[in-house]
């Protein structure tokens, strides 16, 4: 990680850090989607949103991790638990993963700054994903997605 002395900001400069980063916030993501397809209205429509979004990032999540032993790396390993608040409706659904997002949004930009070829396309898609997620469930748009 370097400094950046023009805004005083940490800039990841190591992909397999960023990859990892990555990684553990798909980690979170398919904690969160579980939690929240668990506690809703089975086959709500919020409900099968999250489903959806859970199987998303269950494949990304997998990518990555194979992706990272195929580099020699050992991939983090996901947290037993998450604190996400209370996800008892859908306003508290759609919370939780507007929040999820815009975190996965911070971390795949990342990837992208510092990446090239396959591996960048593979970040940019990601982080258009999230991005996508993140409005339908109520996110705001903005020109760098999960960056406020």
């Amino acid at each position: 990680m370097r400094r950046d002395g023009d805004h005083g900001a940490d800039v990841e400069t190591d992909p397999t850090d960023a990859w990892q980063n990555a990684l553990a916030g798909e980690h979170a993501a398919v904690y969160a989607y579980g939690l929240i397809a668990g506690r809703l209205a089975e086959g709500s429509a919020v409900q099968r949103q999250a489903a959806s979004a859970f199987a998303l990032h269950r494949k990304r999540r997998d990518d990555v991790m194979a992706r990272l032993v195929r580099d020699g790396q050992t991939p983090v390993e996901a947290q037993p638990a998450y604190e996400t608040g209370a996800v008892d409706n859908a306003a508290g659904a759609r919370r939780v993963a507007q929040a999820v997002e815009a975190g996965l949004c911070r971390s795949w930009l990342v990837v992208v700054g510092v990446t090239t070829g396959a591996a960048r396309t593979y970040a940019a898609t990601a982080l258009t994903e999230s991005a996508t997620t993140l409005l339908a469930w109520g996110g705001q748009p903005s020109a760098l997605p999960g960056v406020s």
